[in-house]
């Protein structure tokens, strides 16, 4: 906690000494702390020819008695997904129109209320005071999706380090969210124990190598050091891809039979959009398209730049929540805002739940915010 903390007041000193002074920040959240959930409200006006108001709309998504069986978790996002006026399906924008009985269908994002309170409490401790709460995926999914993509139904997948988080877009609106616990940290793992040599090497050769053995050159060799001696083995680059090959099925299968459970067969998506560190291994769309047997791109970063210096796929989560909350519309959406005093959040958060935040919970606190920071700061000393 100390070590996230000083990070922090670093990172604030190193902006300081560039622009103007932060006052607050907004706390994104990914990983297993999120969940979503699809809930229907509905409600009956006194009068049959009663112009529906924004007041109507948002007393159906906020006024659920159901959101009170989130015990552990916060909601972050409501996200309206259809209306049905008077028995009439599929309306998606009710404002002004005339209905007796309305009802609609809000998709809940949550996130847990421990995890919450662990990386508020961090914020706060370094100076800062967090504002909102935002579900990284449901932002990623906003900016990095165009709109012909939203429309038609589109699955976007961020590999991080240690999770990778997953979000179905459909006619113009997030319909799931989901995460399972592999990221790229599992493909160095995988390599390391595979081949009995330190996670250095490994990271090394995950960088190097496809994750398509089919195209890579039989007679190819890399020289492995064992990790615990001084034993060396000879193996080919197709070994090594055998071994990312299969991990990266595994995830492109697991998020693939999550939607088709919950969502059943008809909703697979018809576009893949890759992004996160891990979409950077070589062969990676390949193997999505083929899994999901779906148009499969990666997140563009060609026109994308920050002080002037190009963005990697790795930054792409920062920027898309500072797109989102530039333009929400704080009338007409639900996004979770912090209530606090600075005095008032709790510090015994147990050192578990520390552990728990390094190796599961993707948060705005991450290396690709230590990076943009870092290079403010060396643009800063030119």
């Amino acid at each position: 906690r100390i070590i996230v903390t000083n990070q922090l007041k670093n990172l604030v000193r190193d902006f300081r000494n560039i622009e103007k002074e932060i006052d607050y920040c907004n706390i994104g959240f990914g990983g297993s702390s999120n969940n979503s959930v699809i809930i229907q409200s509905s409600m009956q006006t006194d009068k049959d020819d009663e112009i529906i108001t924004q007041e109507q709309i948002s007393l159906l998504s906020k006024n659920n008695p159901k959101i009170n069986s989130f015990i552990t978790h916060d909601t972050t996002h409501i996200i309206p997904l259809e209306y049905r006026l008077d028995g009439m399906e599929g309306i998606r924008h009710p404002l002004g129109m005339h209905s007796k009985n309305i009802a609609v269908h809000n998709l809940y994002v949550n996130i847990e209320k421990n995890q919450i309170d662990l990386v508020q409490s961090m914020i706060i401790e370094s100076g800062l005071q967090p504002k909102y709460l935002i579900s990284e995926i449901i932002a990623s999914s906003s900016y990095l999706l165009n709109a012909d993509e939203k429309e038609i139904g589109s699955l976007i997948i961020d590999i991080g380090a240690a999770s990778t988080d997953f979000c179905l877009t459909k006619k113009g609106n997030p319909v799931y969210t989901g995460s399972i616990p592999v990221g790229g940290n599992q493909f160095t793992s995988d390599l390391s124990i595979a081949f009995s040599t330190n996670l250095d090497f490994a990271n090394q050769l995950k960088l190097e190598t496809s994750c398509t053995p089919e195209n890579e050159r039989i007679a190819e060799k890399v020289i492995i050091k064992d990790k615990d001696s001084t034993k060396t083995t000879e193996i080919t680059k197709r070994q090594i891809s055998q071994v990312m090959k299969e991990r990266v099925v595994e995830i492109f299968t697991m998020i693939k039979q999550e939607i088709v459970e919950n969502l059943g067969q008809q909703n697979l998506p018809e576009r893949i959009i890759l992004t996160g560190g891990g979409s950077k291994t070589e062969g990676i769309v390949a193997q999505a398209r083929y899994i999901f047997q779906a148009k499969t791109r990666l997140a563009d970063t060609k026109n994308l730049k920050f002080l002037g210096e190009n963005l990697t796929l790795e930054s792409l989560t920062s920027l898309s929540m500072a797109n989102y909350m530039h333009n929400i519309d704080y009338n007409a959406e639900f996004t979770s805002q912090i209530n606090n005093i600075s005095t008032g959040i709790k510090g015994n958060i147990e050192i578990s739940n520390i552990t728990k935040f390094g190796s599961n919970i993707q948060t705005s606190v991450k290396m690709n915010i230590l990076e943009l920071f870092k290079k403010i700061k060396s643009i800063g000393k030119r």
